[in-house]
Formats: structure tokens, C-alpha cells, sequence
């Protein structure tokens, strides 16, 4: 088992995960104390990856979230119209 700092972890990632795919056991340390394991998947593990849209169904079931029916290319824009300088003018004099 390889330990890694977490900030050469984070500049290194693509590596230190290539290790983990070749199966690799890598602990992450924060200031010298261990914070988190990286272990390979199991092949058995990796069927029961979801996508984000098997998860949104999921909380939409259990009534968690609801969803948005339709885009916002739907949706019909409204600028809010104010008094007063434009917010680009304040900005410019507020500079000089």
C-alpha cells in the first residue's frame, strides 16, 4: 500500500488513479495523519455504478426532489427593469 500527501495526490491524480486501476491500494494523508483509502473497484462492485439519471428517479420516487417538465428554452426571459444608472455606468465611476 503506497502513501501520498493529498496535495501531491491532487496535482497528481491522473497518475496515482492509473495505479489504482492497476490495482493499487493508495492512502492520503493530510499533514502526516491518514484521511482516506483509495482501493481498486471490485468487477462485481462496478455493475452497480448508477448514472445521474438512474439517481434523479430514484429521489423522484421517494419524493425527495421534483423534477423541472420541460427546458428553459421554454421559458420566455423577463429582464427586471430598474431606475437609475445602468449597473455597467455605477461600476465605471465607482472605478475613477
Amino acid at each position: 500500500m503506497k502513501t501520498v500527501g493529498n496535495r501531491e495526490f491532487k496535482n497528481r491524480l491522473g497518475r496515482y488513479l492509473k495505479m489504482v486501476v492497476e490495482g493499487e491500494t493508495l492512502t492520503v494523508t493530510n499533514r502526516g495523519k491518514a484521511v482516506a483509502r483509495v482501493i481498486p473497484l471490485k468487477p462485481e462492485e462496478e455493475d452497480h455504478l448508477t448514472t445521474v439519471e438512474d439517481v434523479l428517479t430514484r429521489l423522484e420516487a421517494e419524493g425527495l426532489l421534483r423534477r423541472a417538465k420541460g427546458t428553459f428554452k421554454d421559458r420566455k426571459f423577463k429582464p427586471v427593469v430598474t431606475g437609475g444608472k445602468p449597473a455597467s455606468q455605477m461600476i465605471i465611476e465607482d472605478r475613477e
